[in-house]
């Protein structure tokens, strides 16, 4: 049964449920990686009995650094399914831009967990590049961003971009204010928006 949202929703967007799925699937496979990766590492302060966590757990967590990184790139890819079947000029060349920010992200996350998974020592010591992550970082909350702008640019409910853009600024404050961040949380803002998509 089609609703007045929906009925609004298909004249923006063409073919939107494969984008909302992959945005949700990209989400959930993450979150899948977050939970067998050894999660404590993140909260542990001090770095050997962090190398101790994960020598202890290394198939675990070497098993669960593909899984992040392929979550990130099905969510990048959602948004430029998304980008694709977008029907409103403005909307579209700024969605483009997001997938591509997005894209490159990922890109730079895989790498940040190649090392990761190859280097556990210098993982836990904190010693490994920072410039993988900081780009992964810096060009997903471009993308969210991007991607809450091209909603507020169409023609349907502008809920869904405002919650994008406000989670986008606490996470730019975040990440200013303490270096670092969990990337989780990115993947909640577009599981939010894929289920608003299907």
């Amino acid at each position: 049964m089609r609703t007045p949202l929906t009925e609004v929703r298909s004249e923006v967007v063409t073919s939107d449920a494969p984008a909302g799925l992959l945005l949700i699937v990209g989400a959930v496979v993450f979150w899948v990686g977050a939970a067998i990766g050894v999660p404590r590492v993140f909260t542990e302060g001090d770095p050997n009995a962090r190398l101790k966590m994960l020598q202890t757990r290394a198939r675990s967590w070497r098993a669960a650094q593909p899984l992040y990184g392929l979550g990130a790139l099905i969510a990048a890819l959602g948004v430029g399914v998304l980008a694709a079947h977008w029907n409103e000029g403005r909307g579209r060349a700024v969605l483009w831009i997001g997938f591509a920010s997005m894209s490159f992200a990922a890109m730079a996350w895989c790498w940040s967990l190649y090392l990761r998974g190859t280097r556990i020592r210098d993982f836990a010591l904190g010693s490994l590049s920072a410039w993988p992550f900081r780009t992964y970082v810096v060009l997903t909350i471009a993308g969210l961003a991007l991607l809450g702008v091209s909603i507020l640019l169409a023609d349907i409910p502008a809920w869904p971009g405002w919650v994008a853009i406000g989670a986008d600024i606490l996470f730019l404050v975040g990440y200013l204010r303490f270096g670092d961040i969990p990337p989780f949380v990115f993947y909640g803002v577009l599981l939010v928006i894929g289920v608003v998509f299907i």
